[in-house]
């Protein structure tokens, strides 16, 4: 019976040093998707960001390609290196609408964690 115990000590022993040692629990890596509105702005911006929706020139006037050139910049530094490899944001300077541009904005917020600035308001 004495023998009987001590092995039972030592299996849950083990299988606690198994357990938390694996690393098994852990902490998600990937930020929380939005819900509501911002969901779907979320996946706009996704999709926008892995090439996944086809982007033609803009031909309305109210497009200011140096203004989107600059802020499609300014997102490009504050990415990653493995995607700063991957994406080269700037090629959609003149092909996005203020709405595309702010759903790709607000998609690398959420997703790699990042604050940009906030914008200026001419007046």
């Amino acid at each position: 019976m004495k023998n009987l115990i001590q092995l039972l000590i030592v299996i849950n022993l083990f299988i606690t040093n198994i357990v938390l040692a694996s690393g098994g629990i852990s902490g998600g890596g990937i930020a929380n998707i939005p819900q509501g509105q911002d969901r779907e702005k979320y996946h706009l911006g996704k999709a926008i960001f892995n090439q996944e929706v086809s982007l033609e020139k803009q031909t309305n006037a109210n497009v200011n390609t140096t203004d989107q050139e600059e802020r499609l910049e300014n997102l490009q530094g504050s990415l990653p290196n493995t995607e700063k490899r991957r994406v080269n944001l700037p090629d959609f300077s003149g092909k996005l609408t203020e709405e595309q541009l702010q759903a790709l904005e607000y998609f690398i917020q959420v997703r790699f964690n990042i604050k940009l600035p906030e914008k200026k308001k001419d007046k």
